[in-house]
């Protein structure tokens, strides 16, 4: 060859090879400029319809693009801890699993400017849910508690007042027998006793060992004495309902569809707690209240400010009045909102309006425990619970069951 045509041909080779590194360079820099410029989203298993309105918004006001990815909420804590860099920059959880995701420093304090928001737009009862150790860390969008259903055929709304005029007139059914300490433990709330603590923060802060906690555990027995108490188990509740066994039990809106098709539509009630005597006091029966958060992880972003800050821009979305509507119209998720609590949609459906008032103050509810330690309780606690009711433990051990229950949870880690 010719040192011309190896010139031209050598030439050839170095821009060749110029524009393949330019051209690889520049894809490069296209993909990392996207994926810097893409959020990934959790919602909710069943959700991610009812979230695209919502999303094509915040895409059009803020140039990010969303990933919208549907996830279970009760695995959330597990899936972001096992990966944050790799796991969604906004995800939804319950309430509960906040305390683990800050202690483990997964996520952080919500920037002021949303604070003030959560705290003006949302019931006082949500924002206590969505914070840890008197900050801020979510965004609160629904909440959830269980609720009195009754048939309306054999129980008046004047029947409710009670637990006593209920059993007397009718019938009430509970699962004590294999407790659920999700449904029975607050029992213990309603005389008054805490669980770890008055906000629920104080991992040495439960002190069910004393004569109420005693008295609750003494009414639990006694109600295998009660004409109007009918011991039911998880799968014959509905049935039981159904067949006018039971005239009332008490559960969460997932049990609405189920309960409304056991009794009917016109006689199916849905009611607040009712009052409830434990050791010669009268006191109102509470529950714990649930509240469902988004969050924002920010370790996908890398330290890049701006799509942290645009990451707390979405949950803010997904949090607001107008989504919170959407979520109620098409999920039937109970607002945490208090303009849109007030709405006439959500006054005129009598779960929501019940929800609400249950929810609406630490009369009704008590905003379930955010520490680690909250899996200790409900095995301890439901062992303890089944336990008084069958009869393997003698009243005169209860006192020292629950002192070593208050230690065991208090030593739990």
């Amino acid at each position: 060859m010719k040192s011309w045509q190896k010139f031209i041909a050598s030439s050839a080779s170095v821009v060749l090879a110029s524009t393949l590194l330019v051209t690889y360079g520049s894809e490069q820099v296209k993909a990392e400029s996207s994926s810097s410029k893409t959020i990934k989203l959790w919602v909710p298993t069943g959700a991610k319809s009812s979230y695209k309105k919502t999303v094509k918004k915040f895409e059009k006001d803020s140039g990010y693009k969303v990933k919208i990815v549907e996830s279970e909420d009760p695995k959330a804590q597990e899936k972001i801890k096992k990966d944050a860099s790799t796991a969604a920059d906004v995800f939804s959880l319950p309430h509960d699993q906040l305390g683990q995701l800050v202690e483990s420093g997964t996520i952080q304090e919500v920037p002021s400017k949303f604070t003030k928001e959560i705290k003006a737009n949302d019931t006082e009862q949500a924002v206590l849910g969505a914070q840890y150790k008197g900050k801020t860390y979510g965004f609160p969008f629904g909440i959830e508690s269980q609720v009195l259903y009754y048939n309306k055929s054999k129980l008046s709304a004047e029947d409710l007042a009670t637990y006593e005029t209920i059993t007397s007139k009718s019938t009430f059914g509970g699962t004590f027998k294999q407790a659920n300490a999700y449904a029975t433990g607050p029992l213990f709330l309603s005389v008054g006793d805490t669980l770890f603590g008055k906000d629920g923060e104080d991992a040495k802060g439960t002190n069910w060992g004393n004569d109420k906690g005693v008295a609750v555990l003494k009414w639990i027995a006694d109600q295998k004495n009660n004409k109007g108490f009918v011991s039911l188990d998880a799968n014959n509740v509905m049935s039981k309902f159904g067949d006018g066994s039971v005239a009332s039990f008490e559960s969460g809106p997932w049990d609405y569809s189920a309960a409304e098709k056991a009794v009917g539509k016109d006689n199916l009630g849905v009611a607040v707690y009712p009052k409830i005597t434990i050791g010669g006091e009268s006191v109102q029966q509470k529950a714990f209240l649930g509240v469902k958060l988004y969050a924002v992880n920010q370790a996908p972003a890398k330290g890049n400010t701006k799509r942290i800050a645009a990451s707390y821009k979405l949950a803010s979305y997904l949090t607001n009045a107008d989504s919170q509507k959407n979520q109620f119209k098409t999920r039937n998720i109970v607002p945490a909102n208090k303009e849109v609590q007030s709405s006439s949609d959500v006054q005129s459906n009598e779960l929501a309006k019940t929800v609400i008032k249950m929810g609406s103050s630490s009369d009704y509810t008590v905003v379930m425990p955010k520490l680690s330690q909250m899996g200790t309780f409900w095995t301890e606690s439901a062992a303890i619970l089944s336990d008084a009711y069958n009869g393997k433990i003698k009243e005169s051990d209860y006192l020292s069951k629950l002192k070593q229950f208050d230690k065991d949870i208090a030593e739990a880690k």
